[in-house]
């Protein structure tokens, strides 16, 4: 059996649910929504801490603290619902993905935050 030298393969055939195969480019969006989100969840409390009165550190902590949990709640809800029903699950790959690096990125923002605001109080000279 010969082979014509102008055939070509046929096209894999798509999936039959309609989903696309995941890009990066959706992925990356996806992580970057998740980290800005942590970003302005401590935005957001090192804000409010500079505006009430008393202890600035402690303000910050639980303003952020509960801005982390509420993004967390949205953040696995949203990504699982993109990742599984959308025709692209990249921005909900994504979002998982960029919520679970800023749950360690978090933290170290937060502890510098803390520093600053208890040395803005003139604890520490």
């Amino acid at each position: 059996m010969t082979v014509s030298p102008n055939w070509t393969p046929p096209e894999p055939p798509r999936p039959a649910d309609g989903k696309q195969p995941i890009r990066p480019g959706r992925m990356w969006t996806g992580i970057g929504l998740a980290l800005g989100a942590h970003l302005l969840t401590i935005l957001v409390g090192w804000i409010v801490a500079l505006t009430m009165s008393g202890e600035a550190a402690f303000t910050f902590l639980t303003v952020a603290a509960i801005g982390q949990v509420v993004l967390a709640i949205a953040a696995l809800v949203a990504g699982t619902i993109l990742a599984v029903r959308g025709r692209d699950g990249g921005i909900g790959l994504g979002i998982i993905i960029g919520w679970a690096v800023g749950m360690i990125i978090s933290p170290v923002i937060g502890f510098g935050v803390c520093v600053s605001l208890v040395d803005s109080q003139g604890m520490f000279g």
